[in-house]
């Protein structure tokens, strides 16, 4: 329900929902695939628009139904080609995407799946805000759709690694990722689609077991519980038991998973750091156990097992304003730390951000629409 118009969001129903309220309207039942076409067929948003809907019927729509409740506020454009979007929900809290072309697989759309985050870890301008809203499919599903309507651009790919964190809204996560692999929807393949989380245990699970074949991302970024539990307060400390629930879902899931570790001058880019990282990539003598296994057992992959160890994304820190006690770390240091990991035998990617001029890098969300 849009908080600005009373209305239900369009983009919130399911296609049975859509089908049943036609129905209650006297519609015939094709017309459910002709509004789901031109929804996630052509990027429509705007009812009157739908021209071989009748002229009743899409004023009903435009009444019945808020089709754009996000608004927009800005955009920005950096000088890497990428593009940020802020909107604000229509309870005022902001919500940020960035739009990042030219890559290998095309282009690739990183969303928001809260306003905020709950986490606050230390080194995140998202974390700072604080939870400020949850997200409703239809809301992250209206980033896309937005996205592409400004930008002209076809999305290939999209990444839940915007503000927040998905695992803690997993419902609407679900029912976006649902519309976006389901014929009625976009027909994606779910390795179009990565979900990044910062390491929480139970909803881990949930996610390997609910989301079959989509890719997952684990935002590491600190091989001790300690420092974890000193810098990213909000997840899941121990290495250890986030290395089990990566074992559990590389078991049942199917999807690729890989590490996101940041390095950060004189806190998680020592030798000795990048030599655990590797003991952790690994995942040598690392086992699920308990209810874990019992479920493992229940849900077992068709044959094929994905190779160890997991694949390794060094991401050059964005420093933010309001920490400036994180630094990134220096270029031969970060050189330096992907060799030892690749003679280790850990497959390495030293990632470049984009959009660090708008502010629109890993890390830098939410910084200029808080209030």
């Amino acid at each position: 329900m849009s908080e600005r118009s009373g209305k239900r969001v369009l983009l919130d129903l399911e296609p049975e929902q859509l089908a049943a309220e036609l129905a209650a309207a006297g519609q015939p039942a094709y017309r459910t695939r002709q509004v789901l076409e031109w929804i996630h067929g052509q990027g429509v948003l705007d009812p009157h628009l739908m021209t071989n809907l009748p002229l009743p019927l899409r004023d009903w729509l435009g009444l019945q139904f808020e089709w754009r409740p996000l608004k927009l506020e800005a955009q920005q454009h950096s000088a890497d080609g990428s593009i940020k979007y802020a909107w604000r929900t229509p309870g005022g809290a902001p919500v940020e995407a960035v739009l990042m072309p030219n890559f290998d697989y095309g282009t690739v759309l990183c969303v928001s799946s809260q306003s905020g985050c709950p986490l606050n870890c230390g080194f995140c301008q998202t974390g700072r805000l604080g939870l400020r809203e949850q997200l409703s499919a239809g809301l992250i599903l209206q980033q896309l759709c937005e996205a592409e309507l400004l930008s002209g651009a076809e999305v290939d790919r999209v990444v839940f690694m915007g503000m927040g964190e998905p695992l803690l809204n997993l419902k609407a996560v679900r029912r976006a990722v649902a519309t976006l692999t389901s014929d009625q929807g976009r027909g994606w393949s779910a390795r179009r689609i990565s979900i990044s989380t910062v390491g929480l245990v139970k909803p881990l699970r949930e996610l390997a077991l609910a989301f079959p074949r989509v890719n997952l991302a684990l935002s590491l970024h600190f091989t001790t519980a300690a420092k974890r539990r000193r810098h990213m307060p909000g997840a899941e400390p121990g290495p250890d038991c986030l290395a089990e629930a990566l074992h559990f879902f590389r078991r049942v899931n199917g999807g690729k998973v890989s590490v996101e570790y940041a390095l950060l001058d004189g806190l998680n880019d020592r030798d000795r750091d990048a030599r655990r990282l590797a003991e952790f990539s690994r995942l040598r003598g690392v086992d699920v156990r308990g209810d874990l296994a019992m479920e493992a057992e229940e849900h077992p992959l068709p044959a094929r097992q994905q190779p160890l160890p997991l694949h390794v994304n060094l991401i050059a820190y964005n420093p933010i304003a309001a920490a400036p006690q994180y630094q990134p770390s220096g270029e031969e240091r970060v050189s330096e730390f992907a060799r030892l990991l690749r003679d280790e035998g850990v497959p390495v990617t030293v990632r470049r951000s984009r959009g660090a001029d708008i502010a629109a890098a890993c890390g830098q969300l939410g910084s200029e629409l808080a209030d």
